[in-house]
């Protein structure tokens, strides 16, 4: 059977279809991944999305439409998060969408959210207890999980497009502004009250996906797999402006030559916050959750 995934994000929208057999997570197969950069976040003033980002939105949602009826793909699933989720004026979107298109999102709660992203986590990788982070356009979830449950939840209200809309004057930060983004994601992390003292760390999402491709490019042997060294390395050749470092983030994800930096910024507070040596990067992660726990069935 075939499944259709949309995951609205503040920077990004992507479809994914899966191609699965006997609803078996371990059959899947991509048989298309298209991502469509809409910067919602950019369109949205005082929590609210503008006229003009609502437009782009359902116009880019209607387009995905096309493309999944003409695959014949059984269900369509479109789902978002903070994107949506945070905005005054949620509810009034979501009907417009549905009246529309005839589109209904499903629009996660925090604790949804971090439950379905562990049980993507969890479905290839055998892991009892930590912590992830998953760092998007306009937010950063940081979920600590034991007896491969969510226990504890941080949610920041800074992600890599947000930071660099903030702070960023041309495409790659300057040393000031590097500066300022890093100032900012720790006057904004705030631990106290949490339950956070775990130092196994995965990472789910496309800007530490990206990042380990990077490192991997210039100087580790695994992408799945780098410490807060090479995150401190990686931030100090973009300060000194080094050529071959560029080229490597053109190379990994030219779409996120402008992002990545502000997120690995955050990357590296949470880190040295939380004392953390090093993270692991997981293959699955919320898409993949929400195919087992929402389309699939699985619990």
């Amino acid at each position: 059977m075939r499944h259709s995934i949309v995951d609205i994000g503040s920077n990004t929208i992507r479809l994914i279809v899966f191609e699965i057999e006997n609803n078996d997570i371990n059959t899947a197969k991509k048989i298309l991944n298209k991502k469509y950069t809409e910067g919602l976040i950019t369109h949205v003033f005082d929590r609210e999305l503008s006229n003009k980002g609502i437009k782009k939105l359902k116009k880019t949602l209607s387009s995905i439409q096309v493309i999944v009826n003409e695959l014949n793909s059984e269900t369509f699933s479109p789902f978002a998060t903070a994107s949506l989720r945070n905005l005054s004026n949620g509810e009034e979107v979501l009907k417009e969408i549905k009246d529309e298109l005839g589109i209904e999102i499903d629009v996660l709660s925090q604790v949804d959210e971090a439950k379905i992203g562990n049980i993507g986590i969890l479905s290839s990788m055998d892991v009892d207890e930590g912590m992830t982070i998953d760092i998007g356009g306009a937010s950063t979830e940081i979920v600590s999980f034991k007896d491969k449950k969510p226990t504890d939840i941080i949610n920041l209200e800074l992600g890599s497009l947000l930071l660099f809309n903030e702070h960023v004057g041309y495409v790659m930060p300057k040393k000031k502004e590097i500066h300022a983004i890093e100032k900012k994601v720790k006057r904004n992390l705030e631990l106290k009250g949490h339950d956070i003292n775990d130092k196994n760390l995965i990472g789910i999402g496309g800007t530490i996906r990206t990042a380990g491709k990077v490192m991997e490019d210039l100087w580790t042997q695994d992408n799945k797999h780098f410490t807060l060294k090479d995150v401190e390395q990686l931030i100090k050749r973009i300060k000194d402006k080094d050529s071959e470092t560029a080229k490597a983030i053109v190379r990994a994800n030219p779409s996120r030559i402008h992002t990545l930096i502000p997120g690995i910024i955050i990357l590296k507070v949470v880190m040295e916050k939380l004392n953390i040596d090093s993270i692991d990067v997981s293959e699955r992660g919320l898409r993949e959750g929400y195919l087992i726990y929402k389309v699939l069935g699985e619990n």
